[in-house]
Formats: structure tokens, C-alpha cells, sequence
């Protein structure tokens, strides 16, 4: 496990696992047969479930797909730090294009900014904790 994961995303990743085995469980699909539908080794979703590997992305949306997990509440915890992180890098682009504004098309790359930034502001000030 990498070792440079943030808190947040670490208790994301061991919320997630438990998510997974626990809907898969509740479904009375056999990790099995889960894994056989995904296309990987048994031993490995397995280790998936147990935290012992992360989930990546075609994992996560086999089970979003194959067991109805709401892909909100695979990525709920993840929410606010991806928002924060987002918001933060996009207002330190706002602040170079205004840096920049002589140049072409900055005006246009500020205006799709100051969109993207207005949508994270709210995602944030909405965001259910």
C-alpha cells in the first residue's frame, strides 16, 4: 500500500473494500462468480475486499454496475478532498491567466474557469457531511 496516501483517501480506500464485500454479501453473489464477471482472479478481488489491494476504477464500476451500489456512495468519502483539491488548483489557474490576460483567448480560458470554480464552490457548500 502506498504509503503517501492522504487520510482521507486512506479511510476512503478501507470504507470502499468494506462496501464492496458487504453489498456483494448482501446480494448473495459469490466472490467467486464476482470475480469471474469482472475478469480477474478470485484471489486478487479477494485481497480487493480485504484491503490488501485498491480497487481501481473498472472495479469499482463492475460492482456500481453489476450490484446497484449507488456510485455516490462508492466515492462519497473521496468527495470533499477531490472538491477542495479541484477548487484549489482551479483558482490558482484563475490567478495565473488574470497574470496573463495580453495573450489570446485568455478571456474565453477564464470564463470556462470561473464556471468550473463556481461548480466546485457549490459541489462544496452543498456537499452533505
Amino acid at each position: 500500500m502506498d504509503n503517501s496516501l492522504t487520510p482521507m483517501l486512506f479511510y476512503f480506500m478501507i470504507n470502499t473494500s468494506h462496501l464492496l464485500k458487504s453489498y456483494r454479501e448482501r446480494t448473495g453473489v459469490s466472490l467467486q462468480d464476482m470475480a469471474t464477471i469482472i475478469g480477474m482472479d478470485t484471489g486478487n478481488l479477494s485481497k480487493v475486499e480485504h484491503h490488501k489491494l485498491d480497487a481501481n476504477t473498472l472495479i469499482l464500476f463492475s460492482y456500481h454496475l453489476i450490484l446497484k451500489i449507488p456510485i455516490e456512495k462508492l466515492f462519497k468519502n473521496y468527495y470533499p478532498e477531490v472538491i477542495k483539491n479541484c477548487l484549489r488548483n482551479g483558482l490558482a489557474l484563475k490567478e495565473q491567466l488574470l497574470e496573463q490576460m495580453k495573450a489570446p483567448h485568455i478571456d474565453k480560458r477564464l470564463m470556462q474557469i470561473d464556471t468550473i470554480v463556481d461548480r466546485l464552490v457549490e459541489l462544496d457548500n452543498n456537499y452533505e457531511r
